[in-house]
């Protein structure tokens, strides 16, 4: 990180001083402004590998800044400072161009230099080889997780994976087939929970009542064959990754005890009494608009709210006819390796509409 060009935009002093001293004493060149008009300045004059821009500033807002980091120099990895109230917006700002986000109060001054050094890295190297292989690309090889050429699909990996180590809720949305589980094992892959279990449960494939047991598990008695206690995916899948699949389809019930156990951390089995804590980390998945799903009163606003914290919507297959090619050999392969797809099944499958 020697001689990495830092930008400061904060308009507390006392963090451009906290990140001058840190950033100065691993022989970087600090510029430090409070306001858009000092940026705009700072940027007429420098050229910068990264810049940390707070999100909120009084006199404009992060994600203008980050807009006009970009289009002045591309090049330029941004890295936004937020609270912990603002976390989607942060994660839109991701969306937007910026490489990361910090959360304030900065803990681990570690981490955040390793997370500035390895923006240098990653601004130089995209900058001298732009087709370089993604820092991803081996996470997607190892859970076998086909992402083509397609520039939607990428950046939504891209974003997956700076998302991942995050521990927050994620509801991936994509049409029937469209990879979503496949995204959600990518995601437990790339996060500080990848040798804790992954455990996918569909919640349109169970009625109510086994759904229920398959989640929270059961005490012994607790209904008629219930010959001995369970445990649920929500006890199995302690410190790991739920993958809950088609969450548009829980029942009121199922809804009303997700809520619960994700704002507090703790459920009872069914037919028990005692509280059990559970750690894990929610990515939810859906086929349909659960946004009209709240205007139908089918589906709870709270209990989306707590899901919502980021939202990944994979590209129609439609979308992406450059990747058939590619997905249609992986398949092909995976089922049948000594099987070759001809010139004209190939052209047929690129020809092919996919509606779903």
């Amino acid at each position: 990180m020697t001689q990495a060009r830092i930008l400061i935009i904060d308009d507390e002093t006392e963090v451009c001083t906290f990140f001058r001293r840190l950033l100065t004493g691993s022989g970087c060149q600090v510029v430090t402004a409070t306001n858009q008009p000092e940026a705009e300045q700072a940027l007429e004059m420098n050229t910068f590998d990264v810049a940390l821009v707070d999100l909120k500033l009084p006199d404009t807002d992060g994600l203008t800044l980050l807009q006009l980091i970009k289009a002045s120099q591309p090049a330029c990895e941004v890295i936004l400072m937020t609270g912990y109230s603002t976390v989607r917006t942060a994660v839109q700002a991701v969306q937007l161009g910026a490489y990361e986000y910090l959360e304030k109060p900065f803990d681990d001054i570690d981490e955040i230099e390793a997370l500035i050094a390895k923006a240098v890295s990653y601004g130089r190297q995209r900058e001298q080889m732009p087709a370089a292989v993604e820092e991803w690309d081996e996470v997607a090889n190892a859970v076998g997780f086909q992402v083509g050429s397609n520039v939607a699909m990428r950046r939504l990996v891209s974003l997956a994976y700076k998302i991942a180590p995050k521990n927050i809720a994620v509801l991936i949305q994509g049409k029937t087939g469209s990879g979503k589980e496949v995204l959600a094992r990518f995601i437990h892959a790339a996060s500080g929970r990848a040798d804790q279990p992954f455990l996918p449960v569909n919640c349109g494939a169970l009625p109510e009542n086994l759904l229920e047991s398959e989640l929270f598990g059961h005490e012994k008695g607790a209904f008629t064959g219930a010959s001995q206690t369970r445990r649920g995916i929500f006890e199995l899948a302690h410190r790991g990754t739920l993958f809950l699949d088609e969450i548009g389809d829980a029942s009121p019930l199922i809804q009303v005890k997700l809520l619960r156990v994700l704002e507090t951390g703790e459920f009872t089995r069914v037919g028990g009494e005692k509280l059990i804590r559970t750690d894990v980390r929610l990515i939810a998945a859906t086929n349909v608009d659960l946004e009209q799903a709240i205007r139908e009163k089918t589906f709870r606003e709270d209990l989306f709210y707590r899901i919502n914290v980021v939202r990944l919507e994979i590209p129609q297959l439609q979308a992406r006819s450059e990747d058939i090619p590619l997905l249609a050999e992986h398949f092909v392969h995976q089922f049948n390796p000594e099987l070759k797809i001809s010139a004209a099944t190939r052209r047929l499958l690129e020809n092919y509409p996919w509606p779903g």
